[in-house]
Protein backbone atom coordinates (compact mmCIF):
# COMPACT_ATOMS: atom_id res chain seq x y z
CA UNK A 1 0.00 0.00 0.00
CA UNK A 2 1.37 3.43 -0.90
CA UNK A 3 0.35 7.05 -0.40
CA UNK A 4 1.61 10.54 -1.19
CA UNK A 5 2.89 13.22 1.13
CA UNK A 6 0.24 15.84 1.90
CA UNK A 7 0.91 19.56 2.07
CA UNK A 8 0.86 20.75 5.66
CA UNK A 9 -0.44 24.21 4.72
CA UNK A 10 -3.69 22.68 3.53
CA UNK A 11 -4.07 21.03 6.92
CA UNK A 12 -3.43 24.34 8.69
CA UNK A 13 -6.19 25.95 6.63
CA UNK A 14 -8.54 23.16 7.57
CA UNK A 15 -7.74 23.63 11.24
CA UNK A 16 -8.27 27.38 10.90
CA UNK A 17 -11.72 26.72 9.48
CA UNK A 18 -12.57 24.22 12.21
CA UNK A 19 -14.58 26.76 14.20
CA UNK A 20 -16.88 27.32 11.21
CA UNK A 21 -17.81 23.64 11.10
CA UNK A 22 -18.25 23.09 14.81
CA UNK A 23 -22.03 23.14 14.45
CA UNK A 24 -21.93 20.38 11.86
CA UNK A 25 -19.42 18.09 13.51
CA UNK A 26 -19.22 16.81 17.03
CA UNK A 27 -16.06 18.82 17.58
CA UNK A 28 -12.65 19.72 16.19
CA UNK A 29 -9.53 17.63 16.54
CA UNK A 30 -7.76 18.32 19.82
CA UNK A 31 -3.97 17.97 19.85
CA UNK A 32 -2.37 17.19 23.20
CA UNK A 33 1.39 17.06 23.73
CA UNK A 34 2.76 13.79 25.08
CA UNK A 35 4.48 14.08 28.46
CA UNK A 36 8.29 14.08 28.58
CA UNK A 37 9.26 11.02 30.71
CA UNK A 38 11.93 13.13 32.43
CA UNK A 39 9.24 15.49 33.69
CA UNK A 40 6.48 13.07 34.68
CA UNK A 41 5.69 12.57 38.35
CA UNK A 42 5.98 9.24 40.11
CA UNK A 43 2.20 9.20 40.56
CA UNK A 44 1.33 10.02 36.95
CA UNK A 45 0.74 6.42 35.90
CA UNK A 46 2.30 7.07 32.49
CA UNK A 47 4.95 4.83 30.93
CA UNK A 48 7.92 5.77 28.68
CA UNK A 49 7.77 4.82 24.98
CA UNK A 50 10.35 5.32 22.24
CA UNK A 51 10.26 5.01 18.46
CA UNK A 52 12.64 6.10 15.69
CA UNK A 53 11.92 6.79 12.03
CA UNK A 54 14.27 6.61 9.04
CA UNK A 55 13.17 8.12 5.73
CA UNK A 56 14.49 7.06 2.32
CA UNK A 57 13.51 10.13 0.34
CA UNK A 58 14.91 13.57 -0.41
CA UNK A 59 11.71 15.61 -0.30
CA UNK A 60 11.63 15.75 3.50
CA UNK A 61 14.30 16.72 6.01
CA UNK A 62 13.39 14.03 8.54
CA UNK A 63 10.18 13.80 10.54
CA UNK A 64 10.06 16.01 13.64
CA UNK A 65 6.49 15.44 14.83
CA UNK A 66 4.25 12.38 15.08
CA UNK A 67 0.60 12.14 16.02
CA UNK A 68 -0.97 9.18 17.82
CA UNK A 69 -4.49 8.25 18.81
CA UNK A 70 -5.75 5.99 21.54
CA UNK A 71 -7.63 2.95 20.26
CA UNK A 72 -11.06 2.60 21.85
CA UNK A 73 -11.73 -0.88 23.20
CA UNK A 74 -13.96 -2.90 20.90
CA UNK A 75 -13.88 -0.49 17.96
CA UNK A 76 -13.88 -1.88 14.44
CA UNK A 77 -10.64 -1.48 12.51
CA UNK A 78 -10.77 0.65 9.36
CA UNK A 79 -8.33 2.54 7.19
CA UNK A 80 -10.12 5.85 7.76
CA UNK A 81 -11.33 7.27 11.07
CA UNK A 82 -12.74 10.58 12.19
CA UNK A 83 -10.22 11.41 14.88
CA UNK A 84 -11.34 13.76 17.63
CA UNK A 85 -8.14 13.75 19.71
CA UNK A 86 -4.47 13.36 18.81
CA UNK A 87 -1.45 12.86 21.04
CA UNK A 88 1.59 14.74 19.70
CA UNK A 89 5.21 13.62 20.17
CA UNK A 90 8.16 15.83 19.27
CA UNK A 91 11.61 14.80 18.14
CA UNK A 92 13.93 14.67 21.17
CA UNK A 93 17.23 15.49 19.42
CA UNK A 94 16.96 18.01 16.62
CA UNK A 95 20.63 17.84 15.58
CA UNK A 96 21.01 14.06 15.63
CA UNK A 97 20.74 13.32 11.92
CA UNK A 98 19.09 14.27 8.68
CA UNK A 99 17.00 11.24 7.79
CA UNK A 100 16.62 9.50 11.17
CA UNK A 101 14.50 10.92 14.00
CA UNK A 102 14.11 9.78 17.61
CA UNK A 103 10.88 10.28 19.58
CA UNK A 104 10.44 9.65 23.31
CA UNK A 105 7.31 10.29 25.38
CA UNK A 106 5.18 8.91 28.20
CA UNK A 107 1.68 7.48 27.70
CA UNK A 108 -0.97 6.04 30.03
CA UNK A 109 -1.51 2.26 29.71
CA UNK A 110 -3.65 1.37 26.73
CA UNK A 111 -3.60 0.63 23.01
CA UNK A 112 -2.44 3.25 20.48
CA UNK A 113 -1.80 3.70 16.78
CA UNK A 114 0.03 6.23 14.60
CA UNK A 115 -2.07 8.82 12.77
CA UNK A 116 0.40 11.15 11.04
CA UNK A 117 4.14 11.57 10.52
CA UNK A 118 5.03 15.25 10.00
CA UNK A 119 8.03 17.22 8.79
CA UNK A 120 7.17 20.86 9.52
CA UNK A 121 10.36 22.15 7.89
CA UNK A 122 9.51 20.57 4.53
CA UNK A 123 5.80 21.29 5.08
CA UNK A 124 4.86 17.62 4.51
CA UNK A 125 2.80 15.06 6.40
CA UNK A 126 2.10 11.37 5.85
CA UNK A 127 -1.08 9.65 7.00
CA UNK A 128 -0.48 6.29 8.67
CA UNK A 129 -2.98 3.45 8.51
CA UNK A 130 -3.07 0.71 11.16
CA UNK A 131 -3.53 -2.08 8.63
CA UNK A 132 0.16 -1.73 7.65
CA UNK A 133 2.02 -0.58 10.75
CA UNK A 134 -0.37 -1.95 13.35
CA UNK A 135 -1.19 -0.75 16.85
CA UNK A 136 0.90 -0.99 20.00
CA UNK A 137 0.13 -1.48 23.67
CA UNK A 138 1.50 0.36 26.69
CA UNK A 139 1.69 -1.74 29.86
CA UNK A 140 1.67 -0.18 33.29
CA UNK A 141 5.15 0.19 34.77
CA UNK A 142 6.91 -1.28 31.71
CA UNK A 143 8.72 0.93 29.18
CA UNK A 144 8.10 0.26 25.48
CA UNK A 145 10.63 0.30 22.64
CA UNK A 146 8.91 0.17 19.23
CA UNK A 147 12.17 0.03 17.27
CA UNK A 148 12.36 1.74 13.89
CA UNK A 149 9.77 2.74 11.29
CA UNK A 150 10.89 3.02 7.65
CA UNK A 151 9.39 5.49 5.17
CA UNK A 152 10.37 5.25 1.50
CA UNK A 153 9.26 6.41 -1.89
CA UNK A 154 8.16 3.64 -4.21
CA UNK A 155 7.53 3.96 -7.92
CA UNK A 156 4.07 5.44 -7.44
CA UNK A 157 3.89 6.85 -3.92
CA UNK A 158 5.14 6.78 -0.33
CA UNK A 159 5.33 3.52 1.59
CA UNK A 160 5.97 2.87 5.27
CA UNK A 161 6.49 -0.10 7.54
CA UNK A 162 8.40 -1.55 10.44
CA UNK A 163 12.12 -2.31 10.44
CA UNK A 164 13.38 -5.84 10.97
CA UNK A 165 16.99 -4.57 11.10
CA UNK A 166 16.48 -2.13 13.97
CA UNK A 167 14.26 -3.62 16.66
CA UNK A 168 15.76 -1.59 19.53
CA UNK A 169 16.61 2.09 20.03
CA UNK A 170 18.91 1.49 23.00
CA UNK A 171 22.11 2.41 21.14
CA UNK A 172 20.57 5.51 19.57
CA UNK A 173 19.33 6.67 22.97
CA UNK A 174 22.72 6.07 24.59
CA UNK A 175 24.47 8.24 22.00
CA UNK A 176 21.97 11.04 21.46
CA UNK A 177 19.62 11.13 24.45
CA UNK A 178 21.61 9.54 27.33
CA UNK A 179 19.36 11.09 30.00
CA UNK A 180 16.69 8.57 28.95
CA UNK A 181 18.99 5.52 28.89
CA UNK A 182 17.94 4.15 32.26
CA UNK A 183 14.31 4.04 31.11
CA UNK A 184 14.95 1.58 28.29
CA UNK A 185 17.00 -1.57 27.94
CA UNK A 186 16.71 -5.31 27.56
CA UNK A 187 13.62 -5.34 29.77
CA UNK A 188 11.69 -2.89 27.57
CA UNK A 189 8.55 -4.28 25.97
CA UNK A 190 8.43 -4.57 22.19
CA UNK A 191 4.97 -3.06 22.39
CA UNK A 192 3.49 -4.09 19.06
CA UNK A 193 0.08 -5.74 19.27
CA UNK A 194 0.82 -8.08 16.37
CA UNK A 195 3.80 -9.31 14.29
CA UNK A 196 4.93 -7.38 11.24
CA UNK A 197 2.32 -7.42 8.51
CA UNK A 198 2.79 -10.27 6.02
CA UNK A 199 3.01 -7.73 3.19
CA UNK A 200 5.33 -5.34 4.99
CA UNK A 201 8.33 -5.39 2.66
CA UNK A 202 9.00 -1.65 2.93
CA UNK A 203 12.43 -2.00 4.52
CA UNK A 204 13.57 -4.61 1.99
CA UNK A 205 12.39 -2.39 -0.86
CA UNK A 206 14.11 0.69 0.59
CA UNK A 207 17.43 -1.11 1.10
CA UNK A 208 17.31 -2.34 -2.49
CA UNK A 209 16.33 1.14 -3.80
CA UNK A 210 18.29 3.66 -1.70
CA UNK A 211 17.71 7.32 -2.55
CA UNK A 212 20.84 9.21 -3.50
CA UNK A 213 24.36 8.69 -4.83
CA UNK A 214 26.67 11.03 -2.92
CA UNK A 215 30.42 11.58 -2.95
CA UNK A 216 31.07 9.41 -6.02
CA UNK A 217 34.71 8.27 -5.92
CA UNK A 218 36.84 6.24 -8.32
CA UNK A 219 38.87 3.45 -6.73
CA UNK A 220 42.38 2.47 -7.79
CA UNK A 221 41.15 -0.45 -9.93
CA UNK A 222 38.63 1.67 -11.86
CA UNK A 223 35.52 0.78 -9.87
CA UNK A 224 33.36 3.66 -8.60
CA UNK A 225 31.66 3.89 -5.19
CA UNK A 226 29.00 6.31 -3.96
CA UNK A 227 27.21 6.72 -0.63
CA UNK A 228 23.43 6.51 -0.27
CA UNK A 229 20.59 6.24 2.23
CA UNK A 230 19.50 3.09 4.08
CA UNK A 231 23.09 2.23 5.06
CA UNK A 232 23.91 1.59 1.40
CA UNK A 233 26.92 2.03 -0.87
CA UNK A 234 26.55 1.83 -4.65
CA UNK A 235 29.50 0.19 -6.42
CA UNK A 236 30.08 0.26 -10.17
CA UNK A 237 32.18 -2.46 -11.77
CA UNK A 238 34.60 -1.58 -14.58
CA UNK A 239 32.05 -3.18 -16.95
CA UNK A 240 29.35 -0.71 -15.87
CA UNK A 241 27.30 -2.93 -13.57
CA UNK A 242 26.01 -1.30 -10.36
CA UNK A 243 25.57 -3.29 -7.15
CA UNK A 244 24.25 -2.24 -3.75
CA UNK A 245 25.86 -3.33 -0.50
CA UNK A 246 24.22 -2.54 2.82
CA UNK A 247 25.26 -2.19 6.41
CA UNK A 248 23.14 -3.84 9.06
CA UNK A 249 22.10 -0.37 10.20
CA UNK A 250 19.83 1.78 8.03
CA UNK A 251 21.24 5.25 8.74
CA UNK A 252 22.04 7.42 5.70
CA UNK A 253 25.63 7.48 4.48
CA UNK A 254 27.22 10.72 3.29
CA UNK A 255 30.57 9.74 1.79
CA UNK A 256 32.97 6.93 0.85
CA UNK A 257 36.78 6.98 0.81
CA UNK A 258 39.04 4.37 -0.89
CA UNK A 259 41.81 3.02 1.38
CA UNK A 260 44.51 0.37 1.25
CA UNK A 261 44.26 -1.41 4.60
CA UNK A 262 44.58 -5.09 5.51
CA UNK A 263 40.88 -5.29 6.41
CA UNK A 264 39.37 -2.60 4.17
CA UNK A 265 39.40 -1.15 0.65
CA UNK A 266 36.64 1.35 1.32
CA UNK A 267 35.51 3.40 4.33
CA UNK A 268 32.01 4.90 4.56
CA UNK A 269 30.69 7.53 6.97
CA UNK A 270 27.26 8.94 7.66
CA UNK A 271 24.59 10.16 10.02
CA UNK A 272 24.44 9.20 13.70
CA UNK A 273 28.20 8.64 13.70
CA UNK A 274 28.14 5.78 11.18
CA UNK A 275 31.69 4.56 10.48
CA UNK A 276 31.89 1.45 8.26
CA UNK A 277 34.37 -0.54 6.22
CA UNK A 278 34.20 -2.81 3.20
CA UNK A 279 36.77 -5.59 2.97
CA UNK A 280 38.32 -6.64 -0.34
CA UNK A 281 36.04 -9.11 -2.08
CA UNK A 282 33.49 -8.53 0.69
CA UNK A 283 29.83 -7.79 0.02
CA UNK A 284 28.98 -6.22 3.39
CA UNK A 285 29.61 -2.99 5.23
CA UNK A 286 30.95 -3.77 8.68
CA UNK A 287 31.00 -1.35 11.65
CA UNK A 288 34.23 0.23 12.85
CA UNK A 289 34.59 1.00 16.55
CA UNK A 290 34.22 4.80 16.74
CA UNK A 291 36.27 5.03 19.91
CA UNK A 292 35.70 8.33 21.72
CA UNK A 293 34.05 10.18 18.83
CA UNK A 294 31.22 12.30 20.25
CA UNK A 295 27.64 11.96 18.94
CA UNK A 296 27.00 13.69 15.63
CA UNK A 297 26.97 13.22 11.87
CA UNK A 298 30.11 12.29 9.93
CA UNK A 299 30.25 14.18 6.63
CA UNK A 300 33.65 13.15 5.25
CA UNK A 301 36.68 11.01 6.06
CA UNK A 302 40.24 11.24 4.77
CA UNK A 303 43.80 10.44 5.70
CA UNK A 304 46.15 7.46 5.60
CA UNK A 305 48.00 5.12 8.00
CA UNK A 306 51.10 7.36 8.01
CA UNK A 307 49.47 10.73 8.77
CA UNK A 308 46.47 9.36 10.67
CA UNK A 309 42.78 9.78 9.93
CA UNK A 310 40.51 12.81 9.79
CA UNK A 311 36.71 12.92 9.98
CA UNK A 312 34.52 15.95 9.36
CA UNK A 313 31.91 15.94 12.11
CA UNK A 314 28.82 18.07 12.43
CA UNK A 315 26.22 18.44 15.14
CA UNK A 316 23.78 21.29 14.67
CA UNK A 317 25.77 24.36 13.69
CA UNK A 318 29.01 23.05 15.21
CA UNK A 319 31.59 21.70 12.75
CA UNK A 320 34.71 19.83 13.88
CA UNK A 321 37.52 18.00 12.15
CA UNK A 322 38.74 15.20 14.41
CA UNK A 323 42.06 13.38 14.08
CA UNK A 324 43.13 9.93 15.31
CA UNK A 325 46.23 7.85 14.66
CA UNK A 326 44.14 4.73 14.05
CA UNK A 327 40.67 4.13 12.68
CA UNK A 328 39.45 1.28 14.85
CA UNK A 329 38.71 2.41 18.42
CA UNK A 330 40.54 5.65 17.66
CA UNK A 331 41.34 8.29 20.22
CA UNK A 332 39.91 11.26 18.40
CA UNK A 333 40.71 14.88 19.19
CA UNK A 334 39.39 18.02 17.55
CA UNK A 335 42.02 19.80 15.44
CA UNK A 336 39.63 22.33 13.92
CA UNK A 337 36.35 23.82 15.11
CA UNK A 338 33.94 26.31 13.55
CA UNK A 339 30.40 27.49 14.10
CA UNK A 340 28.47 27.39 10.85
CA UNK A 341 26.70 30.63 9.90
CA UNK A 342 22.95 30.66 9.43
CA UNK A 343 19.69 31.81 10.93
CA UNK A 344 16.45 30.35 12.19
CA UNK A 345 14.69 31.94 9.21
CA UNK A 346 16.96 30.97 6.30
CA UNK A 347 18.60 27.84 7.66
CA UNK A 348 22.28 26.98 7.42
CA UNK A 349 22.89 28.15 3.86
CA UNK A 350 24.73 26.30 1.10
CA UNK A 351 27.58 24.06 2.23
CA UNK A 352 29.95 21.83 0.23
CA UNK A 353 32.48 19.31 1.51
CA UNK A 354 35.20 17.22 -0.11
CA UNK A 355 38.25 15.06 0.49
CA UNK A 356 40.98 13.77 -1.77
CA UNK A 357 44.28 11.92 -1.32
CA UNK A 358 45.93 14.92 0.37
CA UNK A 359 43.34 17.10 2.09
CA UNK A 360 39.85 17.40 3.52
CA UNK A 361 37.86 20.62 3.24
CA UNK A 362 34.64 22.56 2.89
CA UNK A 363 33.21 25.69 1.25
CA UNK A 364 30.49 28.02 2.52
CA UNK A 365 27.93 30.08 0.63
CA UNK A 366 29.71 33.19 1.96
CA UNK A 367 32.75 32.30 -0.17
CA UNK A 368 34.95 31.02 2.65
CA UNK A 369 36.88 27.88 1.67
CA UNK A 370 38.87 25.91 4.23
CA UNK A 371 40.98 22.76 4.02
CA UNK A 372 43.25 20.66 6.20
CA UNK A 373 46.44 19.05 4.92
CA UNK A 374 46.92 15.45 6.14
CA UNK A 375 50.73 15.55 6.12
CA UNK A 376 51.13 18.80 8.06
CA UNK A 377 47.90 18.84 10.06
CA UNK A 378 47.61 22.52 9.14
CA UNK A 379 44.24 24.12 8.38
CA UNK A 380 44.19 27.01 5.89
CA UNK A 381 41.44 29.36 4.74
CA UNK A 382 40.96 31.10 1.41
CA UNK A 383 38.09 32.69 -0.49
CA UNK A 384 36.05 32.48 -3.66
CA UNK A 385 36.90 34.86 -6.53
CA UNK A 386 36.55 38.46 -5.30
CA UNK A 387 35.08 37.00 -2.08
CA UNK A 388 31.69 36.70 -3.76
CA UNK A 389 28.95 34.39 -2.52
CA UNK A 390 29.13 30.89 -3.94
CA UNK A 391 26.18 29.49 -5.89
CA UNK A 392 27.91 26.18 -6.73
CA UNK A 393 31.27 24.62 -5.93
CA UNK A 394 33.06 21.49 -7.18
CA UNK A 395 36.44 20.07 -6.17
CA UNK A 396 38.28 17.56 -8.37
CA UNK A 397 40.71 14.91 -7.04
CA UNK A 398 43.61 16.65 -8.86
CA UNK A 399 42.97 19.93 -7.04
CA UNK A 400 41.05 21.66 -9.82
CA UNK A 401 38.15 23.70 -8.45
CA UNK A 402 35.25 25.13 -10.41
CA UNK A 403 32.66 27.55 -9.06
CA UNK A 404 29.69 29.70 -9.87
CA UNK A 405 29.61 32.97 -7.92
CA UNK A 406 26.64 35.27 -7.52
CA UNK A 407 26.47 38.12 -10.00
CA UNK A 408 23.90 40.18 -11.85
CA UNK A 409 20.39 40.96 -10.64
CA UNK A 410 20.01 39.41 -7.15
CA UNK A 411 22.74 36.92 -8.06
CA UNK A 412 20.57 35.30 -10.73
CA UNK A 413 23.20 35.50 -13.47
CA UNK A 414 26.24 33.81 -11.90
CA UNK A 415 29.78 34.07 -13.19
CA UNK A 416 31.97 30.99 -13.64
CA UNK A 417 35.60 30.59 -12.53
CA UNK A 418 38.11 27.75 -12.52
CA UNK A 419 41.30 27.22 -10.50
CA UNK A 420 44.06 24.70 -11.21
CA UNK A 421 45.93 25.30 -7.92
CA UNK A 422 43.36 24.75 -5.16
CA UNK A 423 41.92 28.24 -5.31
CA UNK A 424 45.14 30.20 -5.09
CA UNK A 425 44.43 31.74 -8.50
CA UNK A 426 41.10 31.96 -10.33
CA UNK A 427 40.45 32.29 -14.06
CA UNK A 428 37.11 33.73 -15.13
CA UNK A 429 35.20 31.80 -17.77
CA UNK A 430 33.96 33.80 -20.73
CA UNK A 431 30.56 32.20 -21.22
CA UNK A 432 28.40 32.56 -24.34
CA UNK A 433 25.35 32.26 -22.06
CA UNK A 434 23.85 34.74 -19.63
CA UNK A 435 22.67 31.96 -17.33
CA UNK A 436 24.89 29.06 -16.26
CA UNK A 437 23.36 26.09 -14.47
CA UNK A 438 26.55 24.34 -13.34
CA UNK A 439 30.31 24.95 -13.10
CA UNK A 440 32.59 23.89 -15.94
CA UNK A 441 34.07 20.37 -15.86
CA UNK A 442 37.75 19.66 -16.63
CA UNK A 443 38.63 16.83 -19.01
CA UNK A 444 41.77 14.83 -18.26
CA UNK A 445 43.57 16.40 -21.23
CA UNK A 446 43.17 19.88 -19.70
CA UNK A 447 40.24 21.10 -21.79
CA UNK A 448 37.07 22.39 -20.12
CA UNK A 449 33.46 21.37 -20.75
CA UNK A 450 30.44 23.62 -20.31
CA UNK A 451 26.79 22.64 -20.29
CA UNK A 452 24.97 24.68 -22.92
CA UNK A 453 22.09 26.71 -21.53
CA UNK A 454 18.64 26.00 -20.12
CA UNK A 455 16.15 26.42 -22.94
CA UNK A 456 18.01 25.59 -26.13
CA UNK A 457 18.81 22.10 -27.40
CA UNK A 458 21.19 20.43 -24.94
CA UNK A 459 24.89 20.27 -25.73
CA UNK A 460 28.37 20.38 -24.21
CA UNK A 461 30.81 23.05 -25.35
CA UNK A 462 34.59 22.66 -25.13
CA UNK A 463 37.41 25.14 -24.51
CA UNK A 464 41.15 24.61 -24.93
CA UNK A 465 42.21 28.06 -23.72
CA UNK A 466 40.95 28.11 -20.10
CA UNK A 467 37.48 29.28 -21.01
CA UNK A 468 38.28 32.24 -23.23
CA UNK A 469 36.65 30.74 -26.32
CA UNK A 470 34.22 27.84 -26.78
CA UNK A 471 33.30 25.47 -29.58
CA UNK A 472 30.82 22.61 -30.06
CA UNK A 473 31.70 19.28 -28.43
CA UNK A 474 28.76 16.85 -28.21
CA UNK A 475 24.96 16.69 -27.77
CA UNK A 476 24.01 16.58 -24.07
CA UNK A 477 20.49 16.62 -22.66
CA UNK A 478 21.25 15.35 -19.15
CA UNK A 479 21.72 18.75 -17.48
CA UNK A 480 24.46 19.50 -14.94
CA UNK A 481 28.16 19.21 -15.74
CA UNK A 482 29.44 15.59 -15.75
CA UNK A 483 31.90 14.08 -13.29
CA UNK A 484 35.18 13.19 -15.02
CA UNK A 485 37.32 10.54 -13.29
CA UNK A 486 41.08 9.87 -13.70
CA UNK A 487 40.40 6.74 -15.79
CA UNK A 488 38.45 8.79 -18.34
CA UNK A 489 35.07 7.49 -17.18
CA UNK A 490 32.43 10.23 -17.06
CA UNK A 491 29.25 10.00 -14.97
CA UNK A 492 26.14 12.12 -14.80
CA UNK A 493 24.34 11.51 -11.49
CA UNK A 494 20.88 13.04 -11.45
CA UNK A 495 18.72 13.13 -8.33
CA UNK A 496 15.34 14.81 -8.28
CA UNK A 497 13.70 16.43 -5.26
CA UNK A 498 12.11 13.11 -4.29
CA UNK A 499 15.39 11.20 -4.25
CA UNK A 500 14.87 9.32 -7.52
CA UNK A 501 18.35 8.63 -8.90
CA UNK A 502 19.52 7.95 -12.45
CA UNK A 503 23.16 7.46 -13.41
CA UNK A 504 24.38 7.80 -16.99
CA UNK A 505 27.91 6.91 -18.06
CA UNK A 506 30.27 7.78 -20.90
CA UNK A 507 33.44 5.94 -21.89
CA UNK A 508 34.42 8.27 -24.74
CA UNK A 509 35.30 11.49 -22.91
CA UNK A 510 31.67 12.57 -22.33
CA UNK A 511 30.61 12.40 -26.00
CA UNK A 512 27.95 9.68 -25.84
CA UNK A 513 25.92 8.49 -22.87
CA UNK A 514 23.91 5.51 -21.67
CA UNK A 515 21.68 4.93 -18.66
CA UNK A 516 23.33 2.45 -16.28
CA UNK A 517 21.45 2.67 -12.99
CA UNK A 518 18.19 3.89 -11.51
CA UNK A 519 16.57 3.28 -8.13
CA UNK A 520 13.19 2.98 -9.84
CA UNK A 521 11.98 -0.47 -10.88
CA UNK A 522 10.65 1.09 -14.07
CA UNK A 523 14.21 1.04 -15.45
CA UNK A 524 14.32 -2.76 -15.72
CA UNK A 525 10.97 -2.73 -17.52
CA UNK A 526 12.18 -0.14 -20.03
CA UNK A 527 15.41 -2.05 -20.64
CA UNK A 528 13.46 -5.26 -21.31
CA UNK A 529 11.23 -3.45 -23.82
CA UNK A 530 14.29 -2.23 -25.73
CA UNK A 531 15.74 -5.75 -26.08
Amino acid sequence: MSFSFSNLKARHLAVAACGLTALLLSGCVVNTSVVDPLKMSAQSGETPVVVSITSNTKDIYGFNTIKLRRVVAGEQRSDFKLVSANLVMKKVESTMAGDTSLFIGALPPGEYEFVELIDTRANKLLHVYSTIVGSFKIEAGKSTDLGRLIVTRGNFGVQYGRSAQVASNAELIQRFAPDYSNMFGAAASLGWSSPRHAHDNVEQFARAHPAGAECATEMSDGRVAAASRMGAVLIRSTQGQWNIINAQSVESLSCVFPVDLPNAELIAVGESGSLLRKARDGDKLLPIDTGNLPPGNLLRIGGNPKDGWYVMHRKGDELNIFHANQLDAGQWRSVYHATMPGSWLHGQGLFWTWQDADRIGYALESGLIGELDYSTGKFTERFSPHKKNLAQFTHQPNGTESVLVEAGLAGRFPDAYVSRDRGQNWTQIVSPFKVLMSPVAPLNDGRLLMEAGMYNEGALLVSGDEGKTWGPYAPYILHRAPLIFPSGLALNIREDFKGNVSIHSSMDNARTWKLEHSNQDLLSTLQQLKQ
